[in-house]
């Protein structure tokens, strides 16, 4: 009875040695990349909730650039499918102690040394997002963390017809704005350069429309509006000769009324994206 003891002891632990033997063991570049994705202050879809936050739905694709500092020629690009696309550690090749940095555009740009051109005459979808996360330790488990941010600005513009006597209608109101419309995106640094930049002129009908301008002097945008017989060009620098720039995640909110035979421009407000003051003024039209 003790032998049979002895050799059944004897026989699980060769069994679990060869079992351990079998085993696959996890090195640090086989651990996979768990991308966890998050969209600060969204108006567009993807959107989750009424305040502007929210994150990306299973299909949208976005580029993935990866590189160890200082950038070299190393670096990495994905196309990244949200719910489709899974990374690890050894697809990227770095060394296991490398600190790598993590830069997403969205949507997909095709880059050059981390660099792209964005048009917004041409581009399908103007509200480009940025994210960017430095100091990954390469063969990490934890989440890289990618929170999107608005590389463009917003102009909204809102007219109210206050004119009963007035045969004008909100509906033919006609408005322009002429602006800076390419830059140049640099993931490496997150900046945009509009040295180069060219302009076009962007359109909308009605009441309100909302215009996204890269980032740029007030004195180079335009705006121009039309109702009738009426109508009133002027830039957004004369509106405010104390606002220096249209920063990237702003809004900017320019309000008109037309009543009495002229459109009067009351006041504006930075707000949604981001806060840089307010404006205060009035002009007749």
């Amino acid at each position: 009875m003790n032998k049979l003891i002895v050799m059944a002891v004897c026989c699980a632990a060769l069994f679990a040695g060869a079992c351990s033997k079998n085993e696959p063991q996890t090195t640090p570049q086989e651990r996979p990349i768990l991308i966890k994705t998050g969209i600060s202050e969204v108006t567009r879809a993807p959107q989750l909730n009424g305040t502007g936050s929210g994150n990306f739905t299973t299909g949208d694709c976005f580029t993935l650039h990866v590189w160890e500092e200082p950038h070299s020629p190393g670096a990495k690009i994905v196309d990244y499918t949200v719910g489709t696309t899974q990374i690890f550690w050894r697809d990227l090749a770095f060394g296991e102690s490398a600190q790598v940095t993590f830069a997403a555009c969205y949507p997909r740009q095709e880059l050059v040394d981390g660099r792209f051109v964005f048009n917004l005459e041409q581009a399908e979808e103007r509200d480009l997002l940025l994210a960017s996360t430095a100091g990954v330790a390469a063969g990490t488990t934890p989440e890289v963390a990618l929170t999107f941010r608005h590389a463009m600005h917003r102009l909204v513009v809102n007219c109210t017809v206050e004119d009963p006597a007035s045969s004008l209608a909100a509906e033919e109101i006609e408005l322009s704005c002429r602006a800076k419309s390419t830059c140049t995106v640099d993931l490496t640094t997150g900046t945009l350069d509009t040295t180069e930049a060219g302009s076009a002129t962007f359109t909308a009908q009605g009441a309100s429309g909302v215009f996204l301008i890269v980032p740029q002097d007030p004195a180079d945008v335009e705006l121009e509006v039309r109702v009738g017989t009426l109508s009133k060009r002027y830039t957004l620098a004369e509106l405010d000769p104390e606002c220096d720039t249209l920063a990237g995640g702003k809004q900017l909110s320019v309000n008109l009324t037309i009543k009495d035979g002229s459109i009067h421009f009351d006041g504006a407000a930075i707000e949604g994206w981001g806060d840089q003051g307010t404006i205060e003024d009035e002009i007749i039209m």
